[in-house]
């Protein structure tokens, strides 16, 4: 039922390929009749072992010789070797082939022995959960001009790594994620850490990690320019901004049907005053301050009454619910623009153009990535000028938390980390707030033309807009996700390195950002102008207003026709009586 150690040497599988199993293969796992699958991972020296597949980043080594001497960390990373790969394959019958021979796994007592094609090993076909139909996601991140590979010695073992995912994949439908990070330190060991490095880490909004069995698709990465989202806007402009177009329309449009309704009451109520008025009194009248309007109703005999007439009633009443539309605007819709807002949205800068005729420099993170950018969109003598490489800087998603060891174990290991954060937070806000970036974005991290950037190590969120002129790049890194069986182990191995001292103040913060990994909730800090859908409200108020000023202007007009006479009639009296008291003192 099992192979022998001869059929295992030779089989016809193996001897029609013409190759030694100790050596070179790559990407062409072999399966025999017997289900078995033999995987050689790659060549390499006696003893040793660098793949990430395997190796967490503190352990280097991995001697795959399962007779020689090892240390506990060297065996634990032997063991998570298998797992990784017996996880994926179940059903088979895993053998895993390396310089000296080849070795199998026992998944329950998590030992791993030497293989000879005898004994009991009917645990290879534990059946669990199927793997078929399963999705796959890797990210890719292009690793051009920064070829420094932790996990695979040269970038054709990059290469190898992807044919051997095209190879696997469509043969079980399943999911298959390969750990490899590639990150440029050369330079930046140059140079002071606390002026010249900046990790910039952005959070994917719109990718929901819960809803893949381990992860979904294949994506490429843009390179792209991000430019501020937001800038200082002059103070007097911003009512400008306070509103859309739309909204200036109905608002123009209900002021001036209220001016219309006014000019045609005064017309009107002047009509009706020309038969009892002079055309000085009517003049003066309607000239005259409500303090003598009030003291021609109450000397006069006028009754006093709610109505303040001459419109003023209706007027009051009209800005009163202006008023009323404002509060409930500023109180009831919060995230937008008002007369107070100081910071508004610019136009954003879509093209180079654009970024050409802005105030803003262009970060970029070598020589070589800016030249394959602006030699095919073009660079002109004003772009040439706003260059600078004075911070160095690279872009990765949340999800690779990989990359947050390798950061922290290669610039932070042998330093304290109050020494940097003051210095390093200082420099990542006045590019945040000044600069644009030239970056290798990936498209999970884009929600539309936006993205968040989460600025480390303080964790500070802002956005910026991403050009819409953007080039392709090629894939060659991977990496993990939470709902990856990978997840768990490698949150273990970052604990106990915590644990053992290393990173020690921000042990707490990252146990906590090793244990969300859920897509960031959509933020809109930016204020916006107001729309027709966010004031129906305010103005319902508005066409209230307008509505009983309507009304009031005609109980008005109509109080002043009924009592005109009366008002003329005591007036007169009231005249003619000053007349005779002058008179007789006369």
């Amino acid at each position: 039922m099992f192979l022998s150690s001869a059929e295992l040497n030779g089989s016809v599988d193996l001897s029609d390929l013409n190759v030694d199993l100790t050596r070179g293969l790559y990407t062409n796992p072999i399966w025999n009749s017997n289900n078995y699958l033999i995987f050689v991972l790659r060549e390499f020296d006696q003893g040793t072992f660098n793949s990430k597949t395997c190796v967490h980043p503190q352990e280097r080594v991995c001697d795959f010789d399962p007779g020689s001497k090892r240390s506990a960390n060297d065996y634990d990373a032997l063991v998570f070797c298998f797992k990784f790969f017996w996880r994926f394959f179940r059903g088979l019958k895993t053998i895993i082939c390396h310089e000296g021979g080849c070795s199998r796994y026992d998944p329950f007592a998590e030992k791993i022995v030497q293989y000879n094609g005898e004994g009991n090993e009917t645990y290879f076909d534990f059946s669990v959960t199927n793997m078929h139909r399963k999705q796959l996601k890797i990210i890719f991140k292009d690793s051009r001009g920064m070829i420094v590979s932790e996990g695979l010695n040269t970038f054709q073992n990059s290469e190898n790594a992807l044919n051997l995912i095209e190879t696997l994949a469509p043969l079980f439908n399943c999911t298959f994620q390969y750990l490899l990070f590639v990150y440029d330190i050369k330079d930046a060991q140059k140079h002071n850490l606390d002026i010249l490095v900046a990790q910039i880490f952005a959070t994917p909004e719109k990718v929901d990690m819960s809803r893949f069995d381990f992860s979904v698709g294949v994506e490429m990465e843009s390179m792209c320019i991000l430019t501020p989202h937001s800038k200082l806007m002059p103070q007097f402009l911003v009512p400008f901004k306070v509103f859309t177009f739309a909204v200036w329309g109905c608002i123009l449009l209900i002021a001036a049907v209220f001016v219309l309704q006014q000019y045609v009451f005064l017309k009107a109520q002047g009509g009706l005053f020309g038969g009892m008025y002079s055309e000085t009194e009517i003049v003066q009248y309607s000239t005259s301050s409500s303090v003598y309007m009030i003291y021609g109703y109450f000397i006069c005999g006028s009754p006093p009454r709610l109505l303040l007439g001459k419109l003023f009633t209706g007027k009051i009443l009209f800005f009163v619910f202006i008023f009323s539309a404002f509060i409930i605007s500023n109180i009831f819709l919060g995230g937008m623009t008002t007369l107070l807002t100081n910071t508004v949205q610019y136009p954003e800068i879509d093209t180079l153009k654009d970024l050409e005729d802005s105030d803003l420099f262009i970060q970029v993170p070598s020589g070589e990535s800016a030249a394959t950018y602006f030699a095919q969109l073009g660079l002109s003598e004003k772009l040439r000028a706003k260059l600078s490489s004075d911070v160095e800087y690279h872009i990765s998603a949340e999800i690779e938390m990989i990359n947050i060891s390798l950061i922290w174990d290669t610039y932070l290991n042998n330093r304290e980390i109050a020494l940097v954060s003051e210095q390093f937070a200082e420099n990542l806000r006045v590019m945040s707030e000044n600069d644009a970036f030239l970056v290798d974005l990936p498209l999970s991290l884009r929600s539309e033309t936006d993205v968040v950037i989460k600025r480390w190590p303080l964790w500070e969120t802002f956005e910026y807009h991403v050009m819409e002129e953007c080039l392709k790049t090629y894939p060659s890194v991977f990496s993990f996700q939470k709902n990856s069986f990978l997840f768990p182990a490698f949150n273990k191995k970052i604990t106990q390195s915590m644990e053992t001292g290393h990173f020690k103040a921000f042990f707490e913060k990252n146990n906590h950002t090793f244990d969300v990994y859920d897509a960031a909730p959509p933020k809109d800090d930016e204020p916006r102008p107001y729309t027709l859908n966010d004031l129906q409200l305010p103005f319902l108020c508005l066409v209230a207003g307008l509505v009983l000023s309507f009304l009031v202007f005609s109980a008005e007009m109509m109080m002043e026709v009924s009592e005109n006479g009366v008002f003329f009639d005591q007036c007169t009296h009231f005249k003619n009586y000053l007349l005779g008291k002058t008179c007789i003192r006369n």
